[in-house]
């Protein structure tokens, strides 16, 4: 006797009995699959497509370590944060990428600038060089203590010759200062009613010889009775009487 339609129930068939072949094409829809079912065994590969994988579900776990290339990221999806720090280093930086706005304040220091890369252009200023006129002339007191060094000269200073002797234009107004000179004038005051002065001793003395005296302005009319150069570089002066006023004299003395 054939079979009914529906005849056969779930419990007529035994385990096992449904085989590939028992299943028609694309009979068994996504109802029929329980939770979990689709193993990755089950899946074909490329099988699954663009259009199987929702939003959002392809997570930083399920990429494979290099799999993201450049040609897989859309313009500007490498933003400030997805870079690590100390990540940009100079391969990564095309030709002239760093421009002025990339620098911070003071980060170009000098340890930075190449030797002979400051040009006169780059100067904020126009170097003294060039912009100082010839005259007047440069005074001492615009040259630092030490900075003449005998490269800078355009001769050289020991060359000169004693003979001929220096020459009054060859020395500069006011240059000739008492330590120049081969002698010193020395002030001798002998107190009223004194037979005697002492100057003291001066080390710049001690084995001179004296050359002469003259009396100062306003003397009172005496006469000098000896002037002696002590071993300490001391001058004395006496006089054969004393007078009511102090009396000062000018002696000469020729230095070592």
């Amino acid at each position: 006797m054939p079979l009914q339609p529906n005849e056969v129930k779930t419990e007529n068939i035994a385990n096992g009995a449904v085989t590939t072949s028992k299943i028609a094409d694309e009979a068994i829809t996504s109802a029929k699959l329980r939770e979990g079912a689709v193993k990755s065994g089950h899946i074909a590969s490329r099988a699954v497509t663009t259009s199987e994988l929702q939003d959002r579900s392809v997570t930083a776990s399920k990429i494979a370590t290099g799999a993201v290339i450049a040609e897989k990221l859309a313009g500007g999806a490498v933003t400030t944060a997805k870079i690590g720090e100390l990540q940009i280093t100079n391969s990564r930086l095309q030709d002239r990428a760093v421009t002025t706005e990339k620098l911070a304040n003071n980060a170009v220091t000098t340890q930075k600038i190449a030797n002979a890369s400051v040009t006169p252009a780059k100067l904020s200023f126009t170097p003294p060089s060039v912009a100082r006129p010839i005259t007047p002339p440069i005074a001492t007191a615009e040259i630092g203590d030490g900075q003449v060094t005998p490269e800078k000269l355009s001769f050289t200073p020991v060359a000169r010759p004693l003979d001929p002797p220096v020459a009054t234009d060859e020395i500069d107004d006011g240059a000739v200062t008492s330590p120049k000179l081969g002698y010193k004038t020395v002030s001798v005051t002998i107190p009223a009613l004194a037979l005697s002065g002492d100057s003291g001793p001066d080390p710049e003395l001690v084995g001179g010889q004296i050359l002469g005296s003259y009396p100062s302005v306003g003397n009172s009319p005496v006469q000098l009775r000896q002037i002696i150069l002590s071993p300490l570089g001391s001058v004395s002066v006496s006089i054969w009487a004393g007078t009511a006023a102090e009396n000062t004299f000018e002696v000469v003395v020729l230095r070592q």
